[in-house]
């Protein structure tokens, strides 16, 4: 076979692979996204975007595009996050009312769009930034991992790489040749994934939501709006007996006409997808050359909708630390943070969705029961009320890329929720408004930068820094003193953190500890 050579190979052209190469183009890393089938998505599967994740495709320059046509789905007056009843008109059981979309916080709203959109904007930015960089119809098999490189065969031509990602999603066979073995609850249901047609929205104007859970005695299902008007998904879970290929269009139509409790709207199915909820935590993200992201490294339950969310966070802690690497200016150690901090947070992550699973499992139980009281009980007391401010800002690494400064965690007694904003090393660095309107995210992404109050460190040339006049509210937020500076790595995460004056070359040396943690300095 001819062989060739990439810096970078990623395997599979879902959002997280997609995402990533986007990333490392961006940063003039040349690398080939592999995608064994012959395009994107057509079948939309996870839609919830949080405020990090905004920030993060703020970043990218894709937000508006991905934000602007599905605002709707969000801004509603009164839109809710889950509305539980007989059916999509019929007695209700309770709501869960929408996180506020906007916060103080943060410059990125939550917002609802649709996987199949959510890959086509990636990969028109992407054609844009790097043309030819994605190769569909193209599996990758045969990965063989030495020292100094990685081999494999992609598309029956056998390659190189540098480094290889896997992306694969949660049944890609990458994770499994390697032997990297997972962590979860294990099956926790099988379901069939119909994604239809039917002019449901006008019907549903008084009836704002994103998700409908549909609890009576003659139907159980889950209904996803995708455009807020004729565009569904409905989840069926398989009873025992039942099985994928045993369901006809047609009796899926009636399945749902009998759900919806609005039998006369006509139903055309447009495609269907079976997936079973297992979610699980790889033990590995790393093996020498090879890391995993996305639902490949952490797989979650879609309660909550905080997979997508945590793969594409774990793709951007990713891609800067491997473009260091790639550009010669990082040692290989440093890639050992990408699973020494994104792994907790995976876990954590997982564990909080699982208790959302068992909350919709209590509540669906309850309704299998009859127990109607118990249903609306259960539903008054769900956790995923609330601001949800810490789960989707307040993540936090305690050791990695970063130096501490031994100052103590700040108190969360509800890490879900509560969200104090603070610039200890290892935390998202708060956000504050600029002067010109920006934020102070819009700083970070290309390299470090050095956030200043009121002086810029004598000699320091080491990155761009933006120094904070007197009176700004940059000292307070980020816990220094006049003089003081907050070092802030690629991805928006504080690195280091002097609240007085740092000696001569501190931040460049700084900076040298963290790419190079392997190194004696």
């Amino acid at each position: 076979m001819e062989s060739d050579h990439v810096p970078v190979a990623i395997v599979g052209g879902g959002p997280c692979g997609l995402a990533l190469g986007l990333m490392l183009a961006q940063r003039g890393i040349p690398c080939a996204v592999f995608e064994q089938h012959s395009g994107l998505s057509s079948h939309p599967k996870a839609m919830g975007f949080s405020r990090r994740t905004s920030e993060i495709l703020k970043q990218l320059g894709v937000f508006d595009a991905l934000f602007q046509p599905y605002r709707h789905l969000t801004e509603a007056p009164g839109v809710c996050l889950t509305i539980f009843a007989r059916s999509l008109v019929g007695e209700e059981w309770g709501r869960i009312p929408l996180t506020q979309p906007v916060s103080p916080l943060s410059p990125g709203p939550n917002f609802h769009c649709p996987q199949t959109f959510t890959e086509h904007v990636l990969h028109q930015a992407l054609e844009k930034c790097s043309p030819g960089t994605v190769r569909f119809n193209t599996e990758v098999a045969g990965v063989t991992a030495t020292e100094s490189q990685v081999e494999f065969t992609a598309g029956g031509r056998r390659m190189t790489s540098d480094w290889l990602v896997a992306a694969d999603g949660a049944g890609g066979q990458i994770r499994h040749q390697l032997g990297i073995e997972s962590d979860g609850p294990g099956d926790m249901g099988h379901f069939l994934n119909i994604y239809f047609r039917a002019a449901y929205g006008p019907r549903l104007t008084s009836r704002r939501s994103v998700l409908f859970n549909v609890l009576s005695e003659e139907a159980i299902g889950f209904f996803v709006t995708v455009n807020g008007d004729d565009l569904w998904l409905m989840h069926h879970f398989l009873q025992p007996g039942e099985a994928p290929e045993g369901f006809t269009n047609p009796m899926l139509e009636e399945m749902i006409r009998r759900a919806s409790g609005i039998p006369e709207v006509p139903v055309e199915i447009l495609s269907v997808s079976s997936w079973v909820m297992s979610p699980k935590v790889s033990r590995r993200f790393r093996m020498g050359r090879v890391l995993l992201t996305g639902d490949a490294a952490a797989r979650m339950s879609p309660a909550g909708g905080l997979g997508l969310n945590t793969g594409l966070q774990s793709v951007h802690n990713l891609a800067w630390k491997l473009a260091e690497v790639v550009d010669g200016r990082a040692s290989p150690a440093l890639l050992d943070t990408y699973e020494l901090e994104r792994h907790g947070a995976a876990t954590w992550t997982l564990e909080h969705t699982n208790r959302n699973a068992g909350e919709i499992g209590g509540i669906v139980a309850a309704a299998l029961r009859r127990d109607w009281s118990g249903v609306r009980e259960q539903i008054a007391h769900n956790g995923r009320a609330g601001s949800r401010l810490g789960i989707d800002l307040g993540i936090e690494y305690p050791a990695g890329a970063l130096i501490p400064d031994g100052t103590a965690p700040v108190s969360r007694p509800d890490p879900v929720n509560d969200y104090p904003p603070n610039a200890r090393p290892g935390s998202r660095a708060p956000h504050l408004a600029l002067g010109d309107g920006r934020s102070v995210l819009d700083l970070f992404g290309s390299g470090f930068v050095l956030l200043a109050a009121e002086t810029s460190p004598p000699g320091f040339s080491g990155c761009p820094s933006h120094v904070f006049p007197a009176g700004s509210p940059f000292a307070g937020a980020y816990g220094v003193r006049p003089g003081g500076c907050v070092l802030v790595r690629p991805d928006g995460y504080v690195a280091a953190r002097w609240p007085d004056p740092p000696s001569h070359g501190a931040a460049e040396q700084a900076i040298l500890r963290i790419l190079r943690p392997d190194q004696d300095q």
